[in-house]
């Protein structure tokens, strides 16, 4: 768990005085009024409200430490949560490799990928993004398709997240090469694994589109 403000440095102390100046000075009026009115309708003695009015100093001093760190421990977790830090591990990152394809060298930032894969082999993000690469800028569709096959097939599992981008990565690589074969058991794959969802009602109509323009093809399980 985050740790709340320690006081260690200028700006909790700064905080520590807003606090201290917006609420400590309301919360001992309002103590004190409250005291009052109980006093003067009898409900507690004259000692009573005198040792109230001297509890008000502590229960001031304690109400702004409480406050301060419950904003500081909002604050810490508001700070973890949008900057993914703590269990939440940020999106890998290929600066070497993107400054190669934004200077148009495509087969070395490639090379890269490949390099980079030697040593992470589990680096599922980097193969896909080299999957992508060798299809849209090389040609290199067979690399591709194995890269593919291997998110979805690997040991231990890859995230939801990956294996809906091979999978859609297969469709569209056997899309534009025109292997109706393999396009139509991906689609029959993805149907059934996301039935239910906007995405899987139009793999499917693209599915029977495929079967209507050609009814005589072989079965979709069955790929070219």
């Amino acid at each position: 768990m985050a740790k709340g403000p320690q006081y260690s440095d200028a700006s909790d102390v700064i905080r520590l005085f807003r606090v201290a100046t917006w609420f400590g000075p309301a919360c001992f009026i309002m103590l004190s009024f409250l005291w009052g009115f109980m006093w003067n309708k009898g409900w507690i003695s004259d000692g009573l409200f005198a040792f109230l009015l001297i509890l008000n100093f502590p229960i001031t001093v304690a109400g702004v430490v409480l406050i301060h760190r419950a904003v500081g421990d909002v604050s810490v977790f508001m700070v973890k949560t949008m900057f993914a830090d703590g269990d939440i591990p940020p999106p890998p990152t290929y600066p070497r490799q993107d400054v190669l394809m934004a200077q148009g060298k495509y087969a070395e930032a490639a090379d890269w990928f490949r390099d980079h894969l030697r040593i992470e082999t589990g680096d599922h993000e980097a193969r896909l993004r080299l999957a992508h690469l060798l299809e849209m800028r090389l040609t290199g569709y067979d690399e591709a398709e194995r890269l593919y096959l291997e998110v979805r097939n690997a040991e231990p599992v890859a995230n939801a997240s990956e294996q809906l981008r091979a999978t859609n990565g297969l469709i569209d690589l056997y899309r534009k090469l025109g292997r109706t074969g393999r396009l139509k058991v991906e689609l029959g794959r993805f149907v059934d694994r996301y039935r239910g969802t906007s995405l899987a009602a139009g793999a499917e109509r693209e599915l029977k589109e495929l079967k209507a323009a050609d009814p005589t093809s072989e079965s979709p399980h069955s790929p070219r």
